[in-house]
């Protein structure tokens, strides 16, 4: 055992083991969060109100013009 501790050591002090772990847990954090992810449902859009309809121009005065115009042609 006072043999391997010093060699099991070395191998954990590795940056490559230590690379390949970090990367192993960025793997694992990914995939479990794709398995459990579910999309939000989309928030209720507020209803605008309508708008309000101009009132409508006297059609009298309009065809006055008309007639005025039409006459003098």
């Amino acid at each position: 055992m006072k043999e391997l501790l010093p060699v099991i050591l070395k191998v954990l002090a590795d940056f490559r083991v230590i690379g390949t772990v970090v990367v192993m847990l960025f793997v694992i954090e990914f995939t479990k969060f794709v398995t459990t992810y579910k999309k939000r449902p989309p928030k209720p859009k507020k209803v605008k109100a309508p708008k309000a309809v101009p009132a409508p121009k006297k059609e009298e005065a309009s065809s006055e013009k008309g007639d005025s115009q039409a006459s003098e042609a």
